[in-house]
């Protein structure tokens, strides 16, 4: 049997880590292992990690961001297969089971499940991520440019995410984005698990929330991205800077989308298929910041 690592990064999660444990404890075929990396937080994870679940903590006294809790508990981690998971997210009943089964069956390197969100107890989407879309291998690294593959979605053997050198730790939102694109570019044997057996809990305080920063930090992975994955893709990729351009250009970052459209530019010449036609033919002729500007007058 393939040995399987648990992988949680906590900051001040408190008593939502106690009912990711739980879920997770509850798992009819349990992991090999626990590990969670306390990224200096005010409330230490070990008041909170219920009665009888067997963990190894590990602290860090400087905060130093998700990117590199993952890879410090990557380099401690004992299984064949990895996965991560953030602290205030759960499993879902038969998670484990299913992943095993997978495991025994297929040679692969990455199993990806669907995920389902909430927000304060009530069902938002059933299906965020979308994996019925993935329908041929060469369809997960455009797919996972194109979307946002979620950190709880994958599970990952341990060697591969080593080799491609883990997370890149310049970036503290979107990460997982910047990952997951890497992962795809090195043609990994996957595995799709279309049901949600992962839930995500939506909070105004989590990082993800912040939605300029995150959008930001997309437009430098995009930045950095464009110099590993084969210009193939780079007309993907200039659709992508478009879409987060005019995201933050709407959320009022106007310096931010400047770079956002100049990057979609240099990537190849974006088609704003995701904008009106009125919109596409200003963006086509005077570029994509006066058709903003234009749309915002005529809104």
């Amino acid at each position: 049997t393939r040995s399987l690592s648990i992988l949680i990064t906590y900051h001040n999660e408190k008593e939502l880590l106690t009912e990711c444990l739980k879920s997770l404890s509850g798992q009819l075929d349990p992991c090999d292992e626990i590990l969670i990396y306390d990224d200096a937080s005010q409330f230490p994870p070990q008041k909170f990690i219920p009665r009888g679940v067997q963990v190894r903590v590990f602290r860090e006294e400087t905060n130093r961001g998700p990117a590199y809790g993952r890879n410090f508990l990557l380099a401690k981690a004992r299984g064949e297969y990895v996965h991560f998971h953030d602290a205030d997210d759960w499993f879902n009943e038969g998670w484990s089971r299913r992943i095993r089964r997978v495991l025994i069956s297929s040679p692969c390197d990455v199993i990806f499940t669907e995920v389902n969100s909430f927000k304060q107890g009530k069902l938002v989407s059933p299906e965020v991520i979308g994996l019925k879309k993935i329908t041929s291998p060469e369809k997960l690294l455009p797919f996972c440019v194109e979307n946002f593959m979620l950190v709880p979605s994958g599970t990952y053997r341990k060697d591969l995410v080593q080799k491609m050198g883990g997370y890149r730790e310049s970036l503290w939102q979107s990460e997982d984005f910047d990952f997951h694109v890497r992962l795809a570019n090195q043609n990994p044997r996957f595995e799709l698990i279309v049901e949600p057996l992962v839930s995500i809990r939506l909070r105004e305080e989590s990082r993800s929330q912040k939605r300029n920063e995150a959008l930001g930090d997309a437009v430098k992975a995009l930045e950095l991205l464009r110099a590993e994955v084969p210009t193939q893709y780079h007309q993907t990729l200039a659709q992508k800077a478009s879409k987060l351009g005019s995201e933050l250009f709407e959320l009022g970052y106007r310096k931010k989308a400047r770079e956002a459209f100049k990057l979609a530019k240099d990537l190849g010449h974006p088609t704003f298929d995701h904008k009106p036609r009125f919109y596409q033919k200003v963006a086509n002729h005077g570029g994509q910041e006066v058709a903003e500007w234009v749309a915002l007058l005529y809104r």
